[in-house]
């Protein structure tokens, strides 16, 4: 079986983030040959999943077709690879403005007479299939319960639930105290916080300096925040007024390609993060066996509960849930949740099976 990936862009994110979990799961595990095509590249300054994506796959990755070139050349293509699946990392009519996905493409590319059947998977929770949605595909592959159970349960087209999952082989293979070590804070006695995305309003890191001072202004340099993600200039105006005041225990680190290092050493990830899908980064975090503290958003069901302490948005109750948290035993035993990489692998298998009878 041959499996297209059509994606939006691969600037580092969510999305990319699981794009590369699907194709190091499906290379892992399974005989699918693997293609991208990255509809348009935004940046080459913040490409890590891109970097490795690209590693993985060689010349079998495509970026940046232009217009002209996509609408003349992509049908083309699928016919070229003998491609059996094509599946599409976000609804195309929920392409950003600036990168649109044409619909006179998007009609020519599912018209049933061609061979293969097309796979749709939403990252977002603001996307209306009632009102936005004019084409179905053969297929949605969901990230989130919400997406199958609400979003989008009304849809006539096949459905299939496949979450990012844990997996605790990505674990740094360092100890915790050699990764302190190595920054020079083995057994000086602070406690470590990280928090993790790209620095804008839905991320909420505003919240999590907020805490950083309080507990500064009474503990001093007992609890140190690392603050890992890219500041993007499209989000300077959130951002940029945050860096004017910071307090002295907080470390801005930007992008990162060693985040599971972090995660290894952390005795609390904070995820202050407001609006969300299915965030990726609570997985990572579970998977390196990371206590965690977060919002529970109402759309995430019961699914990490067992997992988080919930955050209030009080600051005062939230500085306490923080201290509590570091101070307490971990919440979950990650030995009682299979390393489920396999699993994810297959369900993708199965679903387009399901769909080409392949």
């Amino acid at each position: 079986m041959k499996v297209l990936f059509l994606t939006p862009h691969l600037s580092t994110g969510g999305m990319p983030a699981f794009l590369l979990k699907r194709i190091e799961a499906l290379l892992g595990y399974t005989d699918i040959e693997v293609f991208v095509i990255e509809w348009k590249m935004y940046s080459d300054a913040y490409t890590v999943q891109r970097k490795q994506i690209q590693n993985l796959l060689g010349d079998n990755f495509t970026s940046y077709w232009g217009e002209i070139e996509k609408q003349k050349t992509i049908i083309d293509f699928c016919y070229q690879k003998q491609i059996d699946i094509i599946h599409i990392e976000e609804i195309p009519e929920g392409f950003d403005g600036h990168n649109p996905f044409d619909f006179e493409l998007q009609k020519e590319l599912y018209n049933s007479k061609h061979p293969w059947k097309i796979v749709e998977t939403c990252h977002n929770i603001y996307f209306k299939p009632e009102e936005e949605k004019k084409i179905e595909p053969n297929g949605y592959a969901f990230v989130t319960p919400y997406h199958l159970n609400n979003t989008f349960k009304d849809r006539k087209a096949k459905k299939s639930l496949i979450p990012f999952p844990i997996d605790s082989t990505i674990q740094h293979l360092s100890s915790r105290e050699e990764i302190l070590n190595e920054n020079g804070w083995l057994l000086k006695g602070e406690f470590h916080i990280v928090n993790i995305g790209l620095w804008t309003p839905g991320k909420n890191q505003g919240y999590a300096i907020e805490l950083a001072k309080i507990l500064y202004e009474k503990y001093g340099w007992t609890y140190i925040f690392h603050f890992l993600g890219n500041q993007a200039p499209n989000f300077k105006s959130y951002w940029e007024p945050l860096m004017k005041d910071l307090p002295p225990n907080v470390l801005v680190l930007g992008e990162r390609d060693d985040i599971n290092k972090y995660l290894k050493m952390a005795d609390l990830m904070l995820f202050t993060s407001n609006f969300e899908c299915n965030p990726i980064v609570l997985k990572e975090a579970i998977s390196n066996n990371t206590k965690i503290a977060a919002y529970n958003l109402e759309h995430y069901g019961d699914e990490y509960l067992p997992f988080i302490t919930p955050l209030k948005g009080d600051l005062e109750s939230d500085k306490l849930n923080i201290i509590n948290t570091i101070h307490s035993p971990i919440k979950y035993n990650l030995n009682n949740y299979k390393n489920n990489v396999k699993h994810f692998a297959l369900q993708h298998k199965e679903f387009y099976q399901s769909l080409n009878g392949k």
